[in-house]
C-alpha cells in the first residue's frame, strides 16, 4: 500500500526547553481560539485535538454516526427539500408537452389538423433559456454564499421563487411562460449549488455519502410528485389541466422557509470566516452525546484543514479553481457532472414524451412515468448500502457501463416494427433509469460534494453544476427534435446517440475519477497535493499528523535521557 506524508513539514517550538514540561504543555494544555498562531505551542495543542477528531471520524460506524449526528441529518434533510422544487419543475414541463390541453393551448396543429404539438423550437427555448437562468443562479450562489452563508442565501431564494410562480401560473402564451420559467430558474440554480455543499459540511465522513445522495433522492421525489400531479390532470380539457401543476409549486416555499429559519449555518463556513466559537456552538447543535462534548476537537480539525489549504496557497475565488492542484479537482467535479447531463438527464426529462412517441397511448405513457419515478426513488435509496460497501468510483464506472449496454439494446429494439417493440423499449428505458439512479445520478452528488477543497467547495460545486447546465443547453435540443414527429422523428433510435456518448465517458472515468470514500477533507487535500493517480487513491495510506507524531516522539526520547 502506497504511503503519502502530510504537507506540514515543521512543528513550532513548544516554548519550554524541558522536554517533560513541553510534553505536558502539548498533551494536557488548553488553548483558546485567539491564541492559536502557527508559531506557538497552542498550535500543537490544536493539532492534538484535530488528530483525535480525525481518529474519531474514521472509527465511527454508520449507525454510530446516525445516532450521534441525528440533528445534523435532520437539518440536512430539511435543507435538501429545496431540491424537490427543482426536480418537480424540471420534470413537469416535459410531461406537459404530452398533455392534450397544453398542446391545444400552446401548440400548433400538424398532420390532418386534428392534433397539436408544441413545436420543437419552443420546447428547446423553454428548456435552454431556463438552463441559462439557472446558470446565473449557480454563479450567484458561489459569491453570495461565501459572503452571507448558505442559510441566508437559501432563505432569500425561497422568497424569490414564491413570487415567480405567479408568472407561470397566469401565463397565456409561450413568451410569458418563458419569462416565468427563467425567473424561477435563478433561485433553483442557487438551491442546486448550495444544498450539496451544505450536506457535505454538516456531517462526519461516514454520513457524507448518505446525506449527499439524499439530495439526489429529493430531486427524484420532486419528479415523482410531478408525475403524479400531471397524471391526475391528464384527462382534463380546460386550462386547469396545466395550471394545477403550476399551482402545486406554491406548496413548497413557505413550509421550507419556516423550517430553515431555525437551521444552523455550516460550521466549515464559520471556520473560514474565523468565527471559531460560533462554529463550536454550531457543531454542538449538530451532534449529541460525547460528540457534542468534543465539539472543540471537531472545530480544531476544521481549523487544521483550513490552515493546510492556506499553506498550499488555496485561494477563495472562481479563478483559484483553475490554479495549481485545484484545476484537477475542478476538472473531475465538472466532467463528472457533465457526464450525468450528457448521458442521463436530457432523456430523463422526456420519459413521458418518449413513451408516447414510442407508440404507447397517452394514458399508459403517464402511468409508466409514475412507475419509472417510483423505480428511480428505490434505485437512489439503493445507493446508500452500496456506498457503504462499494467505492464511489466503482459504482459510477460499472453503472455507466451497464447504461451504455442498455442504450444500444433500446436502439436495436426500436428497429423492430413488431407490436411489442414499444413496450419493450419502454421497459428497457425504465431499467436504464433504475441503474442510472444509484450509480451516475446519486453517487455523483457525493463525488462532487467531496471533490473541492474546503475553501473552494461552494465554487467548485457551482462550476460543476454550471458545466452540467451548459451540457444540458448543448444536448437538450437533441431529444426535443429526435422524438418530435414534426422534426427528426427518430423515436427509439435516439438511444443510439446517447449510447455513443457513453463510450468516451467510460474511458475518462477509468483514468481520471478517483476514489474519495472514507477520507476526511484534509486527507483528500493531501492526496491531491501529492498528485496521487486516480486509480491509487483507495490504496494510498495517509497520515495527516505524521509531523506532529514525530515531534512528540522526539520530545519523549529527550525526556528519557
Amino acid at each position: 500500500m502506497d504511503q503519502v506524508s502530510p504537507i506540514h513539514s515543521q512543528m513550532p517550538a513548544p516554548g519550554k526547553e524541558d522536554p517533560a514540561l513541553a510534553l505536558e504543555e502539548i498533551e494536557q494544555g488548553a488553548y483558546t481560539y485567539n491564541n492559536i498562531s502557527k508559531d506557538s505551542a497552542h498550535w500543537l495543542q490544536l493539532t492534538r485535538d484535530a488528530k483525535q477528531a480525525t481518529a474519531d471520524e474514521h472509527s465511527m460506524t454508520a449507525w454510530e454516526g446516525l445516532r450521534a449526528y441525528k440533528k445534523a441529518v435532520f437539518w440536512s434533510f430539511c435543507f435538501s427539500l429545496t431540491i424537490i422544487m427543482d426536480g418537480y419543475d424540471t420534470a413537469f414541463l416535459g410531461s406537459l408537452y404530452a398533455q392534450p390541453a397544453f398542446q391545444r393551448d400552446f401548440g400548433k396543429p400538424y398532420g390532418d389538423g386534428s392534433k397539436y404539438q408544441v413545436t420543437a423550437g419552443w420546447q428547446t427555448m423553454l428548456n435552454i433559456l431556463g438552463f441559462v437562468a439557472t446558470l446565473i443562479g449557480v454563479f450567484l450562489d458561489g459569491y453570495l454564499s461565501d459572503i452571507f452563508g448558505r442559510k441566508k442565501v437559501a432563505l432569500g431564494a425561497l422568497l424569490v421563487v414564491n413570487g415567480t410562480i405567479f408568472c407561470q401560473f397566469f401565463a397565456g402564451s409561450l413568451p410569458v411562460l418563458l419569462v416565468g420559467r427563467m425567473l424561477s430558474s435563478v433561485p433553483f440554480g442557487i438551491f442546486a449549488a448550495s444544498v450539496n455543499t451544505y450536506a457535505a459540511e454538516v456531517c462526519p465522513v461516514v454520513l457524507r455519502g448518505y446525506l449527499t445522495t439524499y439530495v439526489c433522492l429529493c430531486w427524484i421525489l420532486g419528479q415523482f410528485v410531478s408525475s403524479g400531479v400531471t397524471y391526475s390532470v391528464a384527462n382534463m380539457t380546460s386550462h386547469w389541466a396545466y395550471r394545477i401543476p403550476f399551482a402545486v409549486q406554491w406548496a413548497w416555499p413557505l413550509p421550507i422557509f419556516s423550517v430553515l429559519l431555525f437551521c444552523p449555518e455550516s460550521p466549515w463556513w464559520l471556520v473560514r470566516k474565523g468565527r471559531y466559537e460560533e462554529a463550536e456552538r454550531t457543531v454542538k447543535r449538530l451532534c449529541s452525546g460525547r460528540h457534542a462534548d468534543r465539539a472543540k476537537q471537531t472545530v480544531a480539525m476544521m481549523i487544521h484543514t483550513n490552515q493546510l489549504e492556506k499553506e498550499v496557497d488555496v485561494g477563495a475565488s472562481y479563478l483559484d479553481c483553475f490554479r495549481g492542484v485545484d484545476l484537477r479537482r475542478t476538472e473531475i467535479a465538472c466532467i463528472a457532472y457533465g457526464i450525468q447531463a450528457l448521458i442521463g438527464s436530457p432523456l430523463q426529462g422526456y420519459t413521458t414524451y418518449f413513451f408516447e412517441q414510442a407508440g404507447l397511448p397517452t394514458s399508459e405513457a403517464f402511468k409508466l412515468n409514475i412507475g419509472n419515478n417510483a423505480l428511480s426513488v428505490v434505485g437512489t435509496m439503493l445507493a446508500w448500502p452500496l456506498l457503504s460497501y462499494v467505492g464511489r468510483r466503482s459504482i459510477f464506472m460499472y453503472g455507466l457501463l451497464c447504461m451504455t449496454i442498455l442504450y444500444f439494446v433500446i436502439g436495436f429494439v426500436s428497429l423492430s416494427k413488431s407490436g411489442g417493440a414499444a413496450w419493450t423499449q419502454s421497459v428497457l428505458l425504465m431499467i436504464y433509469l433504475f441503474v442510472y439512479s444509484p450509480s451516475v445520478a446519486a453517487t455523483l452528488y457525493t463525488i462532487v460534494g467531496e471533490m473541492g477543497s474546503t475553501r473552494l467547495r461552494g465554487k467548485t460545486v457551482a462550476l460543476a453544476r454550471a458545466t452540467a447546465y451548459l451540457v444540458d443547453i448543448a444536448i437538450y435540443p437533441i431529444p426535443a427534435y429526435a422524438l418530435n414527429p414534426t422534426a427528426w422523428d427518430w423515436e427509439g433510435k435516439t438511444a443510439f446517440f446517447f449510447g455513443g456518448l457513453c463510450v468516451p465517458c467510460l474511458v475518462w472515468v477509468f483514468f481520471r475519477l478517483p476514489e474519495t470514500g472514507k477520507r476526511t477533507f484534509e486527507e483528500l487535500d493531501i492526496l491531491f497535493e501529492r498528485r496521487v493517480p486516480a486509480r491509487k487513491f483507495a490504496s494510498t495510506k495517509i497520515d495527516a499528523y505524521h509531523a506532529y507524531d514525530e515531534f512528540v516522539q522526539e520530545l519523549r526520547v529527550k525526556e528519557t535521557h
